[in-house]
C-alpha cells in the first residue's frame, strides 16, 4: 500500500525544474545521443539493471516496501521522492517495457499510437515479491527486443517524449539506459536512509 508523504510533494507529471528541463531537453540528450552508441547505451542500461538487483537482493519485504524521503535528485520529479525500492522497481519496469516496445517500433519506421504521459509510469502499488519479479522479467524481455528486434538504429521516425520532446529510436535508446542509472541513484539513496 502506497503511504502519503510526509511532507507536501508537487504532483505525479508536475515536470521537472525549468532550468533543468531545458538543460535536459537542449544539451544533455542530444550531447548523450551523439557521444554514446547504440551498443554502450544497450550494455549500460543491462549493467545498470544487474546492478540493481544486486544491491537489493538482501532486503527483506518490510524494507523493499518501506517508503522513504530522499532529496530530489537531478531528472527527479518531486512527486517521486517518497517512494520505496518497490515501487522504483514498478516504474523501472513499466518504463522500460513502454521503452523497449517504442524503440522497436521507431526502428522499423512505425510512429506507435501512444501519447506519452509521465503519469502513465509512475507507480501504483509497493510489492516487493511482485515488483522484483516484474522487473527482472522486464529486463529479459527488454534485452531480447532491443538485441533481436531493431531493425534500423538511425531510422529517422520520432515519438514525442512528455520532456524531450519528439525524439529517435536512438534517442529512447539512450534514454532508457540514462532513466534506469537515475533510479539506480534512487535506490541507494533509499537504502542508505532505511
Amino acid at each position: 500500500m502506497i503511504q502519503p508523504p510526509p511532507v507536501s510533494l508537487e504532483k505525479p507529471g508536475a515536470g521537472l525544474p525549468v532550468l533543468e528541463l531545458l538543460f535536459a531537453r537542449h544539451l544533455m540528450m542530444p550531447f548523450l545521443s551523439r557521444t554514446r552508441s547504440w551498443d554502450e547505451s544497450y550494455r549500460r542500461f543491462l549493467g545498470s539493471g544487474e546492478k540493481i538487483l544486486e544491491y537489493t537482493s538482501d532486503l527483506n519485504k518490510g524494507k523493499m516496501e518501506r517508503q522513504v524521503l530522499i532529496p530530489r535528485l537531478p531528472g527527479l520529479e518531486d512527486s517521486s521522492r517518497f517512494w520505496s525500492v518497490a515501487m522504483t522497481l514498478e516504474h523501472l519496469t513499466i518504463a522500460g517495457n513502454t521503452t523497449s516496445g517504442i524503440i522497436v517500433e521507431l526502428s522499423h519506421d512505425r510512429i506507435p499510437p501512444l501519447r506519452l504521459e509521465i503519469t502513465q509510469v509512475k507507480p501504483f502499488a509497493n510489492d516487493a515479491n511482485e515488483s522484483r519479479r516484474a522487473f527482472q522479467a522486464m529486463l529479459k524481455t527488454a534485452s531480447t527486443r532491443l538485441l533481436r528486434e531493431v531493425k534500423n538504429r538511425s531510422s529517422k521516425a520520432r515519438l514525442r517524449h512528455p520532456w524531450f520532446g519528439p525524439i529517435t529510436a536512438r534517442e529512447w535508446n539512450c534514454l532508457i539506459a540514462f532513466h534506469q542509472d537515475l533510479h539506480f541513484r534512487q535506490i541507494r539513496q533509499i537504502i542508505k536512509r532505511l
